[in-house]
């Protein structure tokens, strides 16, 4: 049985009182034509926040698909912490694109694309990074979408990440591995990490990090590329 997550946008009940899901626009074009999906077959939609049906094609329409809701799941594949990834914006925004895939992929509950010393002076186009999480969503298999956030500074990325209980910047001159300290905690607490632009954050910025309660960290040994980092960074986020 294949299924493919599509976002939910409308969902209703039937004379007989069953619940039926409506799949219209871009969703059902991609549903019938990309995919070719016919009557009968099954599908999971979600509606982004954790809500995942899994549903029978009842019609497809030129305008909509109708599907019979057979089952609801709450919280489908979700990652064993919430954490946030902040990056330094990159150029070019292919960069920023995969590091969005896959942290997505991989679990990651929201993202802060911020503006650093060192980052790229490039305006991120948010609704073309918004598409490319979603689908990374119905890639994963995963019942919500990140919420993907683009600030000016480092220190309203800092502000926008203050309710997280553990927060971490990467710093390769760190002598603290992030999966040690990880694997030492027995606790999941959320974990708001940060990752800097090509050539790091600046001796500044790191001071100023550390005042606001972020602990420096790194991966290892190895200098990993921006979006390399944010990937691998979610990756022990995801696992420990």
């Amino acid at each position: 049985m294949e299924q493919f997550i599509y976002r939910i946008e409308n969902l209703s009940t039937d004379e007989s009182g069953r619940k039926q899901v409506v799949i219209d626009g871009d969703e059902q074009f991609h549903l019938s034509r990309v995919l070719r999906v016919r009557t009968g077959e099954k599908i999971l939609a979600t509606d982004g926040n954790g809500s995942t049906l899994l549903c029978s094609v009842l019609k497809i329409s030129r305008d909509a698909a109708v599907c019979d809701v057979l089952e609801e799941y709450r919280d489908m594949n979700r990652a064993p912490r919430e954490y946030l990834i902040g990056i330094a914006l990159l150029r070019p925004m292919s960069k920023m694109e995969l590091a969005l895939e896959k942290c997505t992929e991989l679990g990651a509950g929201g993202f802060i694309l911020f503006d650093s010393e060192r980052s790229d002076r490039v305006r991120p186009r948010l609704e073309r990074l918004e598409g490319i999480i979603r689908s990374a969503v119905k890639q994963s298999l995963r019942s919500r979408i990140p919420r993907l956030q683009y600030v000016e500074s480092l220190s309203k990325a800092v502000e926008g990440s203050a309710h997280f209980e553990e927060k971490i910047v990467l710093h390769e001159k760190s002598k603290d591995s992030l999966a040690a300290r990880l694997q030492a905690t027995a606790e999941k607490k959320s974990v708001a990490a940060l990752v800097g632009p090509e050539g790091g954050f600046s001796e500044n910025e790191v001071e100023f990090l550390a005042g606001m309660g972020y602990i420096s960290l790194s991966l290892g040994s190895a200098r990993l590329r921006s979006e390399t980092a944010a990937i691998a960074v979610s990756s022990v986020l995801s696992e420990y």
